[in-house]
């Protein structure tokens, strides 16, 4: 490791600045006022004491917590990315992230209290299912210093691959070589996709279930199951998408490597809409009332509109194929959001690692 990297002469105070600003509205604003808010009714509506005792002590972590990770954020964003100096800050922060989720269950107690004035509800498994998609945010600082490590070092802002590769040559099977891919892409697609199709949905399960089964209604029992049922297939659907979207955002715009896995998951999504959405009925019994509900028509409106993301990858691999391949088959390293940014360089030569 240089230790030149961790130099001032590197960084930038206003992307810092930029950066931390991001993090104390992630990590300190909106959790405070989440936490205020919270106290505000408790107090308010003569809740019970022990869920305002409990808030006040995630209001301390929250303060604590919330200023260190605004800090880190700071000297996250001011450093170049792909040195040594910008992954320490990264993962430092993506650690205490999980480190202050923990602290938030006040070792059990928030449970405990909420069960005993509210209803039973497994926090262990919600901070279990957050832990998998904290993991990717572990990974991700290392994807991104090895996607930009030897621009770093090399003190350029190309893009393309190692070497020449005349684009007659190409074939549409050696799109899906390694070395096209952007691993911090791929992670990051990974664990949206896994946060939304899996995590949420199970997180929303647990705490209906939760709900549900505190009202002691025998007649809710064949709903509870449904919600178990769906809870499976979730699963089951959820991972192969996560798994696909790591593809899809590791290769690049217009090559057969991501349009394969993106037009797969877009065909999973569809099911995982069908399922999520209960087929598009709902029935119920609840003292001898009967309900029914058949919003399947709009089940299917959503379903087709879904769908058209089939056309948007197509219409995306044809548009940037011809591009893809006349640029030098690059690696896409930014975000898949149409714009082009200036990959960062260092400060001063001097300050590079050495060369070997």
């Amino acid at each position: 490791m240089s230790g030149g990297e961790f130099s001032w002469k590197n960084a930038s105070a206003g992307r810092g600045a930029l950066s931390a600003v991001k993090g104390a509205l992630k990590y300190l604003v909106v959790p405070l006022v989440l936490v205020t808010l919270g106290i505000a009714v408790v107090t308010n509506e003569d809740g019970p004491q022990a869920i305002a005792d409990i808030l006040g002590e995630m209001r301390s972590i929250v303060l604590v917590l919330g200023a260190v990770l605004t800090v880190l954020s700071f000297f996250h964003g001011a450093y170049p990315k792909g040195t040594y100096s910008r992954l320490t800050f990264g993962l430092a922060i993506s650690v205490l992230v999980i480190v202050y989720a923990y602290l938030l269950l006040l070792n059990g107690r928030t449970q405990e209290v909420i069960g005993r004035e509210l209803f039973e509800v497994d926090l262990w498994l919600i901070f279990t299912l957050y832990f998998f998609t904290a993991i990717f945010g572990v990974l991700m600082p290392l994807g991104e210093f090895m996607d930009r490590r030897p621009l770093w070092l090399n003190g350029t802002g190309a893009t393309g691959t190692e070497g020449t590769e005349a684009p007659e040559a190409h074939r549409p099977y050696h799109d899906f070589r390694l070395r096209y891919g952007s691993l911090y892409n791929g992670l990051r697609l990974a664990r949206n996709t896994l946060t939304w199709s899996v995590v949420l949905p199970l997180i929303v399960i647990i705490l209906l279930e939760a709900g549900l089964t505190s009202l002691e209604v025998e007649e809710l029992d064949p709903l509870l199951s449904s919600l178990e049922d769906v809870a499976a297939v979730v699963v089951l659907l959820g991972l192969p998408m996560t798994a696909l979207a790591f593809f899809k955002g590791f290769y690049p715009r217009g090559s057969v490597s991501r349009f394969i896995p993106a037009e797969a998951m877009v065909l999973i999504g569809l099911y995982w809409i069908w399922v999520i959405g209960l087929e598009g009925k709902l029935l119920m019994e609840v003292e001898e009332i009967d309900i029914s509900l058949d919003y399947s028509g709009l089940l299917m409106l959503i379903m087709l509109g879904s769908g058209l993301w089939l056309v948007y990858y197509a219409l995306e691999f044809f548009l940037y194929r011809k591009e893809w391949k006349e640029g030098g088959f690059k690696k896409d390293l930014e975000k898949k959001s149409g714009k082009k940014k200036t990959l960062e360089r260092p400060a001063e030569p001097l300050d590079k690692a050495p060369q070997p």
